[in-house]
């Protein structure tokens, strides 16, 4: 595996790494241009893009200019060098995306009352996100299942077996109407197993992926396809990551945490990275030319008033509050789940005006680069 932090190199940046996304709290701006002070380790002093840098306690730092884009630095010292790419987005500070994981049930009803909604937005559960949209200026992502069986381990309810290739066309005109704030994109073949992608091979998750996203085309349009989403569990080989690049997915959602020092959510990341991406709004993979978030807040972890807490805590740190990632799962919706949050409405619906009166906008991840 790549090392994408080498502490064996005898000069090396420690601030930022390679794939970093910077913006205004990492530096400084000034006559509009951002200015960070880099920070590199090494055994003699150090150049940074030509510039020669001051030893500061165990580091050399230099003040570079980040450009629009793709930035790269170089550090040279006697011995060694050591050779990065930093990133901006057009579009980082004060946004926000709402997001749901484990969808397919809204789905399985609208095709069920297709002769008797006379719009997507009749299902309860997709008018809830509606409502974000509408007062709160939510851009809302689903995650979404192929298949859904007829029974389930979290349903009381037996309801029948449904997957995307039964799903009605008879609404694709609205979805495509609705698609400037409502996507859809691959989430896995289906809830069960726990974490299918933890070992995949590239074939697998790749018709996986595609036959959901064929779907999606076929009913909603083309317009409600994005280029991100989160692959279910956040746990995805390198070889699978590879295949929903190669599926035109560009950007993907995760936790980036460690629980008891284990790193979970962060597709195959290793520990010692995961817990730098924690602390960020955004990393990009400069080998597979995808853009990651951190998902700052699952929604149905928390009630409302304790999402706002914590939001508030948050954004308190200004390199994790730029860019407010929320993410609800569709299972805690339904009374007849073990999951149920009688509150689920207030869960997503506060949260989300949280950031719209904080001056957040809805933006998809995609969008962060236009």
């Amino acid at each position: 595996m790549r090392k994408y932090i080498d502490w064996s190199k005898k000069t090396r940046f420690v601030f930022p790494i390679d794939g970093d996304v910077l913006n205004r709290y990492d530096g400084e701006i000034r006559d509009g241009k951002l200015y960070v002070k880099v920070r590199v380790e090494s055994d003699s002093p150090v150049k940074i893009n030509g510039v020669t840098a001051e030893k500061c306690d165990d580091y050399y730092t230099a003040e570079v200019c980040i450009g629009e884009g793709k930035t790269v630095l170089r550090a040279e010292g006697e011995n060694e060098t050591d050779e990065i790419s930093v990133f901006t987005l057009d579009k980082h500070i004060g946004y926000y995306r709402l997001s749901s994981d484990d969808n397919i049930i809204f789905l399985y009803d609208i095709n069920k009352n297709k002769d008797k909604y006379k719009s997507i937005f009749d299902n309860p559960y997709l008018a809830v996100y509606k409502k974000a949209h509408d007062l709160y200026g939510a851009a809302v992502h689903l995650n979404i299942y192929y298949e859904m069986p007829a029974e389930h381990k979290y349903f009381t309810e037996t309801r029948e077996y449904f997957d995307l290739s039964m799903m009605t066309d008879k609404f694709k005109a609205e979805w495509q109407a609705n698609s400037d704030w409502l996507k859809l994109n691959f989430h896995a073949k289906s809830d069960q197993p726990d974490k299918p992608y933890i070992d995949t091979d590239y074939d697998r998750i790749y018709n996986d992926c595609k036959k959901v996203m064929d779907e999606i085309v076929r009913f909603a349009g083309k317009e409600t396809l994005s280029a991100e989403t989160t692959v279910h569990w956040g746990e995805c080989t390198y070889e699978g990551t590879k295949a929903v690049r190669d599926l035109g997915i560009k950007s993907l959602a995760g936790y980036f945490v460690l629980e008891n020092g284990v790193p979970v959510v962060s597709y195959f990341y290793p520990k010692y990275l995961t817990d730098y991406l924690t602390t960020r709004d955004f990393w990009y993979d400069t080998e597979l030319d995808i853009l990651y978030c951190k998902i700052d807040r699952v929604l149905n972890l928390h009630t409302a008033d304790e999402c706002i807490e914590l939001l508030n805590q948050m954004n308190i740190s200004k390199t994790r509050s730029g860019f407010i990632e929320l993410m609800m799962h569709e299972e805690y919706f339904y009374p007849d789940s073990t999951l149920y949050e009688e509150d689920f409405e207030s869960r997503v619906l506060e949260p989300c005006r949280w950031a719209y009166e904080k001056g957040y906008k809805g933006i998809f991840l995609d969008d962060t680069r236009k």
